[in-house]
């Protein structure tokens, strides 16, 4: 009966720990794609951002009004690098 108990005890704190490791890598992978690099600055800038710009439908994301105007202007410009 008791060992019983312990394997049934053990089982359970597994799979909490398993469950939250799961959960923190989740977290971790949604956080890394949800950031994205300001082709002007080179700034991460996370989504949802305010400034965006889709260019050969492709979009791209902005720190600031000014890198988004920059962009705009002439976007080939700074894909290039």
């Amino acid at each position: 009966m008791k060992t019983t108990l312990i394997i049934c005890i053990f089982a359970l704190s597994f799979g909490f720990l398993y469950k939250s490791n799961a959960t923190e890598t989740n977290k971790q992978t949604i956080s890394i794609d949800s950031v994205k690099i300001d082709p002007i600055c080179k700034m991460k800038v996370k989504q949802p951002a305010n400034h965006k710009s889709t260019y050969q439908k492709q979009e791209y994301l902005f720190c600031s009004k000014g890198c988004k105007l920059k962009f705009d202007k002439n976007p080939e410009q700074y894909l290039k690098k």
